[in-house]
This record gives C-alpha cells, sequence and structure tokens, in this order.
C-alpha cells in the first residue's frame, strides 16, 4: 500500500508496520503531533488508532528513517527532508505527502531582546534571511523561507505543498499537556 492520507497508516494493511518519533524525545514530533491533533477527523483518536494498529513511537527522527530504509518498517512519520536525501543517495525509500497536509517545523531565527551586540545580531538575520544564507538551507534539504526560491531536488513545487495550520501561542503554552496526551496514548518511553 502506497499511503495517500494520515488514516491510511491505521489501516489494517499497515498493522505493525508504521513507526515514528515520539513527542518525548523530538521537538519535530511534538510540533507534528499537535499538528494533527487539530485536524477534524484525526485528533488524539487518530494516534489511539495507530496505536491499536500496532504503531511505535519513540527516539527522534534518524530511528525512524533507519527503521524505514532497513525494512524493519514499512512507513514512518518523518521529517521530509531526511528520506528525500537519503533517496537521492540510493536509499530503498520514498516520500509521501498526504492528500490532508503536513505539519511544518520552522528552523527559526531571532535576536534577543537583551543583546549587547545587536547589530551582529542584525546582520546575521539580513544574511540568514538573504538570498545566499537561504542557498545554505537549501543545500541542507530545507524548503527556504525566502519566497521565489526552489525547493531541494526530490520535493513537490512549494505551491503544492499544504501546510496544516498550527496556532505556535496554543502550541508552546499546551506543550507539557500533549506530551502527557501522547504518553498516555503510546507510554512514556522516549
Amino acid at each position: 500500500m502506497k499511503p495517500e492520507s494520515w488514516a491510511d497508516l491505521a489501516k489494517p494493511e499497515a498493522k505493525g508496520l508504521v513507526t515514528m518519533p515520539s513527542p518525548v524525545a523530538s521537538g519535530a514530533a511534538l510540533i507534528h503531533a499537535q499538528t494533527l491533533a487539530a485536524v477534524p477527523g484525526l485528533g488524539w483518536d487518530y494516534y489511539k488508532q495507530l496505536k491499536a494498529n500496532g504503531a511505535i513511537a519513540a527516539g527522534g527522527n534518524g530511528g525512524v528513517l533507519k527503521a524505514v530504509a532497513s525494512g524493519e518498517k514499512a512507513y514512518g512519520v518523518v521529517v521530509d527532508y531526511m528520506p528525500i536525501r537519503e533517496k537521492a543517495k540510493g536509499a530503498p525509500v520514498e516520500f509521501v505527502f498526504p492528500k490532508e497536509g503536513v505539519s511544518a517545523v520552522t528552523e527559526p531565527v531571532a535576536i534577543l531582546a537583551g543583546t549587547k551586540h545587536a547589530d551582529a545580531a542584525k546582520k546575521f538575520i539580513d544574511y540568514t534571511l538573504s538570498v545566499k544564507g537561504q542557498e545554505g538551507f537549501l543545500k541542507l534539504g530545507y524548503i527556504p523561507a525566502r519566497n521565489g526560491m526552489p525547493v531541494p531536488a526530490g520535493f513537490p513545487a512549494r505551491e503544492t505543498i499544504k501546510v496544516l495550520p498550527l496556532n505556535p501561542a496554543e502550541a508552546l503554552k499546551n506543550s507539557e499537556a500533549d506530551v502527557k496526551t501522547f504518553s498516555s496514548i503510546f507510554g512514556g518511553k522516549g
């Protein structure tokens, strides 16, 4: 089965074949879980369905990629750039963008209000957001934040990637409770 929807991972065909990182160990996994938990028709019940279908949640994204690339598991919930980059190197993996959309995990950059080096910090931010700075992120396999730039090799066109909404302030406020909810479903191990 080639999944087209998040719900496909809870189908009998995927029983015992799904792995994902745990929000206990991975901040990206927490953002992803919080995003899917807010999607109508998925929510925390979706995670209960995954668990009932034998899904495993442990560790971070690297372990998920390894489990899928080695054939230990058929399906893995993982940050996009990892399998896309590894496929380009010959790994036997394929990345699917589910029809409902995907979570967005950013690589934030900011200037602290109390910095003693504001001019240097502003120069760093300006460079990071410049074409040259964003090209560096592109080479790492990330989708640049700057519009008008290409996406990494192996990605679909930027405008075709549906990003699911997440309220960052609410997500931050609910992080501890959401980790507990996830852990109550999958167990507290990271």
